[in-house]
């Protein structure tokens, strides 16, 4: 898994998770059941200019529905009239284009998604989902969850500008979502990504991988093949996470990023 580095050039500046995600386990989110289109003035017969595609779900963040994805902005704001401000995926400033408001009525789902394993959930079971409508960058992805049996499982949960933990907290025996899609594996504790607390250090030639076997034991594992025991986690500082979002709605429908997956088999190993 390649990643992108984001160094920071102010001093003293210290790293901590959004609260968003960190300190609540339930968000409303709105899952686009058909598409919907954009326009460039508030007047349906003004200039199409983008399409939001069924499949996407949109997070409520105060007056704003976000699009979570890795590396761009993507919103709508919410407000009175007739239409709404949409914000197409950039990562600069763009200027807004306008949703129906009747139309975006009509083109979603309301709905509640936890960070929560859901109940019937089994740990240690592998259930594959796949995206309902087609995706040409995610065919299907795979979840377990995994509860941690090394002794003195710790997680970083911030860090100063060095990288440096600043505090920690003890995570012995909680339960880890890990997700694999492509070749790639993620592990989740309670929505945020997390990794091997080693690479909390300025110096990122050693990027170590997290891998946690059917037992629970969490590994650092490097990029030639060589792991060892390790339970000292951080969350992501100093790059981008591989996975911005994840949720279930249900224990057949979760949420990765802004896509919808849904459960198509499952599997005891």
């Amino acid at each position: 898994m390649k990643r992108l580095l984001v160094f920071l050039a102010t001093a003293s500046f210290v790293w901590t998770m959004l609260p968003a995600q960190a300190n609540q386990s339930t968000d409303e989110g709105y899952v686009f059941v058909s598409n919907l289109q954009s326009h460039s003035r508030k007047s349906l017969k003004s200039r199409v200019k983008s399409t939001i595609e069924a499949g996407h779900v949109a997070i409520k963040k105060g007056n704003d529905l976000s699009f979570q994805c890795v590396g761009a902005v993507e919103y709508i704001t919410l407000g009175s009239g007739s239409f709404y401000k949409y914000y197409p995926p950039a990562q600069d400033i763009v200027p807004p284009e306008y949703v129906s408001v009747a139309a975006f009525k009509k083109a979603v789902r309301k709905v509640n998604i936890s960070s929560l394993m859901p109940t019937g959930w089994e740990t240690g079971k592998r259930y594959v989902f796949t995206p309902p409508a087609p995706n040409e960058n995610i065919k299907s992805v795979t979840i377990r969850t995994v509860r941690l049996s090394n002794q003195d499982a710790t997680l970083v949960t911030s860090v100063d500008d060095d990288f440096k933990p600043l505090t920690t907290i003890n995570i012995t025996g909680e339960t880890l979502v890990e997700i694999k899609f492509f070749d790639d594996t993620v592990y989740i504790y309670k929505g945020q990504e997390v990794v091997p607390a080693i690479n909390c250090t300025s110096n990122f030639s050693e990027y170590s991988y997290l891998e946690v076997d059917d037992n629970g034991v969490a590994y650092s594992k490097k990029e030639n093949g060589v792991r060892q025991p390790d339970a000292k986690l951080s969350y992501v500082f100093g790059e981008y996470p591989a996975i911005d979002y994840f949720g279930w709605i249900s224990a057949s429908e979760i949420v990765i990023d802004d896509l919808l997956f849904v459960l198509t088999t499952s599997s005891v190993r």
